[in-house]
C-alpha cells in the first residue's frame, strides 16, 4: 500500500512541477524542480509522519520557524480573534526573517493553509483550514512538516508549492539586486548565498572586489545580518585599520587586528570614498580588505563607494594603484 502512495505521489508531483528528475521509493519520492531557472531538491515522505524538505544554499545559521495559530487550538478554548489568522514565527534574525518572507513567500503560506472540500448537500465549494503543519527555514534547507500521516497526495503538492516558494526567496532577493549590478558593471550571482558565494564581483584596474551577505563573523558567532566588500591585498607593506562605527553594537563588531602593526593612513580619497559609503566597520588586515555594512545594503551609491574604497587600499603600495 506504502508503494502505491509514493507512486500517487509521484504522479501528482509530475502534473503539477517542471520535474527534470524525479523517482519514488516505497517510503519517499525524490525530486529535482526547476522553478524560475533554477534547481530544487526536494524529498518528500506521506507517512508515518509527513514531512517536505527543499534542499538550499548556504543560509549561515539563519534559522526560521513558521506554525500557523488557530484560536480553537488552545485545548478547545478560543483565544482573540485578533489571533485567528496568524502566524507564530521563531526566529534568530528578525531583519532576515522581514526580508525571506516577502509577498511570494507570505502568499504561498496563506494559500497552502486553505483546503478545498465539496459540500455534499451544495453545489458551493468549501474552504477549510489546515493548521497541522510546521514549517521551518534552517540547516539550509526548508522543511514543512506534520505530526501524523499525510494520505492526501494533492495536500502534499500544495505543501511542496510553498516550500519551493520559500526556498525561492534567494533567487528573489538576488533579482533586487540587479539595478546596484548594473549601475556599478558588476557580475551578479544567480541567488543570494548567506555566507557563501559572492553575490557581486566588480573589477577595478588590477583589483577584484566581491560583495557577499552573510550573518555570522565566526561559527560560534549567533549572527547578525551583515554586507560585506572585500578585496585581496596586492603588494601589502603590512599596514592595517581597523574603523568601527559609534552605533554598531559590539556583538557586531569584527576581530580586531593584531597589535604591533604599522596603521594605515587615511588619506584624501579613502576619506572621501568613507563619507559616502558611510560603512559600519572597515577592516585592513596585511592581506585583505574587508568593509561591512550592518543589514542588507542595496544602495548603489554606497556601495559604489565602498567597491572603490576597497580597491584604493587594496591597491600595489609601490605602483600607481588599480586605476594605471
Amino acid at each position: 500500500m506504502l508503494g502505491e502512495v509514493s507512486e500517487a505521489l509521484r504522479s501528482v508531483i509530475e502534473q503539477r512541477f517542471a520535474v527534470s528528475r524525479i523517482d519514488a521509493t516505497a517510503a519517499r519520492v525524490n525530486a529535482v524542480i526547476e522553478v524560475d531557472q533554477a534547481s530544487y531538491r526536494a524529498t518528500l515522505i506521506m507517512e508515518p509522519a509527513a514531512s517536505i524538505v527543499v534542499a538550499l544554499p548556504c543560509i549561515d545559521g539563519f534559522e526560521l520557524r513558521m506554525r500557523w495559530t488557530d484560536r480553537w487550538a488552545n485545548g478547545g478554548a478560543p483565544r482573540a480573534a485578533s489571533f485567528d489568522d496568524s502566524f507564530l514565527i521563531e526566529t534568530n534574525d528578525l531583519a532576515l526573517a522581514t526580508i525571506w518572507l516577502d509577498q511570494a513567500s507570505r502568499s504561498a503560506l496563506l494559500s497552502s493553509r486553505y483546503v478545498s472540500s465539496q459540500q455534499v448537500a451544495r453545489t458551493t465549494a468549501l474552504l477549510w483550514r489546515d493548521a497541522a503543519w510546521l514549517h521551518e527555514v534552517s540547516h539550509d534547507v526548508v522543511r514543512a512538516d506534520r505530526q501524523g500521516p499525510e494520505p492526501d497526495p494533492e495536500r502534499m503538492a500544495d505543501m511542496l508549492a510553498a516550500s519551493l516558494q520559500l526556498a525561492a526567496r534567494p533567487v528573489r532577493w538576488a533579482r533586487a539586486f540587479g539595478p546596484v549590478a548594473r549601475a556599478l558593471g558588476a557580475d551578479q550571482a544567480p541567488r543570494v548565498e548567506l555566507g557563501g558565494k559572492p553575490l557581486l564581483r566588480v573589477r577595478r584596474g588590477a583589483v577584484d572586489v566581491t560583495v557577499h551577505v552573510a550573518r555570522r563573523l565566526g561559527p560560534g558567532d549567533t549572527g547578525r545580518l551583515r554586507t560585506i566588500v572585500s578585496a585581496h591585498r596586492h603588494g601589502s607593506g603590512g599596514e592595517t585599520l581597523s574603523l568601527i562605527s559609534e552605533d554598531l553594537p559590539r556583538a557586531a563588531w569584527p576581530p580586531p587586528n593584531a597589535p604591533g602593526r604599522i596603521a594605515l593612513t587615511i588619506d584624501p580619497r579613502a576619506a572621501e570614498l568613507l563619507e559616502i559609503a558611510r560603512p559600519s566597520a572597515s577592516t585592513v588586515r596585511p592581506h585583505d580588505v574587508e568593509i561591512a555594512f550592518d543589514g542588507a545594503l542595496s544602495d548603489a551609491h554606497r556601495m559604489g563607494a565602498a567597491i572603490e574604497l576597497a580597491a584604493w587600499w587594496a591597491r600595489e603600495v609601490s605602483g600607481t594603484g588599480p586605476y594605471r
